[in-house]
């Protein structure tokens, strides 16, 4: 138990180290003047509840109504990630952009899904602030993080496994990354990505990788959206693909729509921050329409399957270029 304990305070006292160059805010305070605001505000109270609308409330965090069921994935909903010391103020990076929701806005869900425990995908200060009566749906190892919060449903999925909320059901895969919240010590943690799926609609949530086949075994049946990571390459390439290999990676999956995640909202590594998003549109070409949600805050309706592409990519808030 002691030997336990040293570990831990020792790998948190490296953390601090690392993490030290970067100031700490207290939570309580406004936002910095410096972060920019959002460029678009969601309205999640707008949406329709049959169908698919999801906003991009930056870094890995999306706020979806997949056919009334109220999901968000990753929430960071603060203006650091890192090292939190018991939400009072947090070591680590600062965010660009504000979010464009709030905790307060947030009340109303039904499952909060994790891909994997590191600092700026399960940020705990975040997850203090929101609904214990959501389902928490996470990685291997992850419910010693998430239960102690006061979570009372917390469903731990391994590569394969499944669970369903509300008619959701939510399947496990992998990814090509890695899972330790305190390096170079800890203990490891799962990553997952998710196949989200109900009345025949699916959806990939994938995990942060670095290139993969992996994720070509859903074209037998493909999902309708694939959300993949886009930023964090430079130099992490093994860990994170460029946004040329994630359109590759996209096209695998024989998905219809993507939707770019992880992208302009820390300072995680070295290409410029917009950078991620306009490379994954030269790489889509002539096919870059299928790329949504181009702006955090930004939202966006999956059109119906009877409409045609040209009427699915018009105009106004629920189309294919909302949010750009």
């Amino acid at each position: 138990m002691h030997r336990v304990l040293k570990s831990r305070l020792v790998a948190a006292a490296l953390a601090l180290l690392i993490l030290a160059p970067f100031a700490s805010v207290l939570y309580a305070q406004r936002m910095n003047e410096q972060i920019a605001a959002p460029p678009l505000i969601p309205q999640p109270a707008s949406w329709p509840g049959n169908e698919i609308t999801l906003a991009y409330l930056g870094h890995a965090t999306l706020l979806m109504n997949y056919l009334g069921v109220r999901v968000l994935t990753d929430p960071s909903l603060f203006s650091r990630v890192g090292l939190a010391f018991d939400s009072i103020f947090t070591i680590g990076p600062k965010r660009v952009v504000a979010p464009p929701l709030s905790a307060a806005n947030l009340q109303q869900l039904d499952v909060i899904v994790i891909t994997h425990a590191h600092m700026d995908h399960l940020d705990i200060p975040s997850m203090k602030t929101l609904p214990r009566s959501a389902v928490v749906i996470t990685c291997d190892k992850c419910s010693q993080l998430v239960k102690p919060l006061g979570f009372t449903d917390v469903r731990e999925l391994k590569w394969g496994e499944q669970t369903s909320v509300n008619g959701l059901t939510v399947r496990a895969m992998g990814a090509r990354h890695w899972g330790k919240r305190w390096p170079p010590f800890g203990g490891d943690y799962g990553f997952n990505s998710y196949v989200l799926e109900k009345d025949g609609k699916r959806m990939l949530l994938a995990c942060d990788s670095a290139h993969t086949d992996l994720f070509g075994e859903l074209a037998d049946n493909p999902p309708d959206i694939a959300a993949f990571s886009i930023g964090a390459y430079d130099p992490w390439i093994w860990n994170h693909a460029n946004p040329e290999q994630v359109w590759s990676m996209f096209e695998q999956t024989h998905a219809r729509w993507l939707v770019p995640i992880h992208w302009g909202t820390f300072k995680l590594s070295k290409e410029p921050m917009e950078e991620p998003l306009a490379r994954l549109i030269a790489a889509g070409g002539p096919q870059s329409d299928r790329i949504v949600i181009r702006q955090i805050g930004g939202t966006w309706t999956m059109p119906q399957q009877s409409a045609s592409y040209e009427a699915a990519t018009q105009g106004g808030e629920v189309s294919a270029t909302a949010g750009r």
